[in-house]
């Protein structure tokens, strides 16, 4: 009888456990991923190191689907193009990643694709976002950009104050809905 109980404990705890094996999967893929990422990207970007980005984009991206709500396999599938110089690709994986929820990361490097894209006044804009969201990420921008953007944050956090301020800051135009 105990041999039996214990077996079918472990039936119980194996049925429990099958669901997630998958989305464990995905947390390895994009946690390897996010690794060879960071390591491609101090590399010399030779035509390898850039195949080599874009193969680990790929794989994070994938992973996507056994991590609903996650925006990193999004957010590194984006950086993949982003680095490697298609911007508009990397816009579309980064509104994926913004589907599923707003983040300042996400706001940034959007504002990043826009730049590339000569989009100076959604970059602008996603850049304010960013900032509002989160001010410390602002420190990975050039000075010339950040310390306006710093001025504007701290203009709308006094109107904020003063109960002056409707709404925070807007996502660009391209990315309202």
């Amino acid at each position: 009888m105990r041999a039996f109980a214990s077996v079918a404990a472990a039936a119980v705890l194996a049925a429990l456990v099958y669901p997630e094996l998958p989305r464990y999967a995905a947390e390895r893929r994009v946690g390897m991923a996010t690794a060879a990422f960071r390591e491609l990207v101090q590399k010399e970007h030779s035509p390898d190191a850039v195949r080599g980005i874009l193969s680990v984009g790929e794989i994070a991206r994938s992973a996507a689907p056994q991590l609903p709500g996650d925006p990193r396999p999004w957010m590194v599938a984006a950086s993949s193009f982003l680095i490697t110089g298609a911007p508009d690709r990397a816009l579309e994986l980064y509104r994926e990643g913004f589907a599923t929820g707003e983040r300042a990361e996400i706001d940034l490097n959007l504002g990043r694709a826009y730049a590339l894209l000569n989009k100076k006044g959604s970059a602008a804009a996603a850049f304010l976002r960013a900032g509002w969201v989160n001010p410390e990420i602002l420190s990975s921008l050039p000075d010339s950009v950040q310390n306006p953007l710093r001025g504007e944050i701290a203009r709308l956090a006094e109107q904020l104050a003063q109960g002056r301020l409707a709404a925070p800051p807007p996502l660009p135009e391209d990315e309202r809905r």
